[in-house]
């Protein structure tokens, strides 16, 4: 692939390496670049594009930059696949057991939030406009945990998947959704420690749109959540409100991100992830503790 590069970029490869699912490309005239491949439809090619440029535009200095073609292209396509081609930013995951590398975390979330607006409905193919996809999906969930048999007894998790759809039915939270859609919003998608990087400054870089749709901004925060507070109501309170300092939480907001937070995720994702029965069984908490989580989530409302 490197001869195609050189030829639709006009530069000059003098190291290309392979890293996790993306290449490191060094140029002989000392640029570092990042190339990702992306095995999606076109259109959603376009709409991944799409929203880098608009962040761009927008003034938003922490998501990869493009680099365009000669011809100006957004991506070359190479053995059925294609491949855009972005700056590449030196530096490492953070750990989110440091609890500051945390905070920063929660706040370049709600800073990327200030900028993800604006993206016209026309401009995302139907994949990628999700919005109304928030009960389907937690219905998914709830069939996935009520056919697993192996970790004990899951009506109380399947119990708060049907709250939770019914708690994003409620006006406040179809207000929030409303909101979202009118205003263009969008979702990384993948918002968590693998997908930031932190440079030599201690600036966290948000990398990997490949999972961005228009959705509510609040998918990202219940996913953070979810993955590094789980179950634990007073630690992802204060991350809220943390939050909330950086980029104030409507009324509705809060009601649709209360829903969300209902969700049992961590459950889910272990077993679709056909990790084993143990391993499932220790995300299960006791019901007590599931009651003293809800409990302090409404706190937030």
């Amino acid at each position: 692939m490197e001869k195609e590069l050189e030829a639709a970029y006009q530069l000059e490869v003098s190291k290309m390496t392979s890293v996790r699912d993306i290449y490191y490309l060094k140029t002989k005239d000392r640029r570092f670049l990042c190339v990702k491949g992306y095995d999606i439809p076109e259109a959603e090619m376009r709409f991944i594009a799409r929203v880098l440029e608009h962040l761009t535009e927008a003034g938003y200095r922490c998501s990869p930059r493009m680099v365009p073609t000669r011809t100006r292209a957004r991506w070359i396509t190479y053995d059925n696949k294609y491949y855009m081609l972005t700056n590449w930013i030196q530096g490492k995951s953070p750990d989110f057991t440091d609890r500051q590398a945390f905070r920063q975390a929660i706040r370049t979330l709600a800073e990327f939030h200030r900028y993800a607006t604006g993206m016209p409905l026309q401009e995302a193919p139907a994949r990628r406009t999700r919005y109304a996809m928030l009960p389907a999906s937690i219905a998914s969930y709830r069939s996935t945990l009520s056919r697993y048999r192996m970790a004990g007894d899951m009506k109380p998790f399947t119990a708060l998947c049907e709250t939770a759809v019914h708690l994003i039915k409620h006006p406040a939270s179809e207000k929030a959704l409303d909101h979202e859609r009118n205003v263009g919003a969008f979702a990384h998608g993948d918002y968590n420690y693998p997908n930031l990087v932190v440079d030599g400054k201690g600036v966290f870089h948000l990398i990997d749109f490949e999972n961005t749709s228009l959705h509510a901004r609040m998918t990202d925060l219940a996913h953070l959540l979810h993955r590094n507070a789980t179950w634990d109501g007073p630690q992802t309170v204060r991350w809220i409100e943390e939050y909330d300092r950086i980029r104030p939480l409507t009324s509705e907001e809060r009601h649709l991100l209360f829903a969300l937070l209902h969700v049992p995720y961590p459950l889910v994702r272990a077993i679709r992830m056909k990790k084993s029965a143990r391993a499932v069984k220790r995300l299960m908490p006791e019901r007590r503790t599931v009651e003293h989580y809800v409990r302090t989530l409404r706190t937030t409302l």
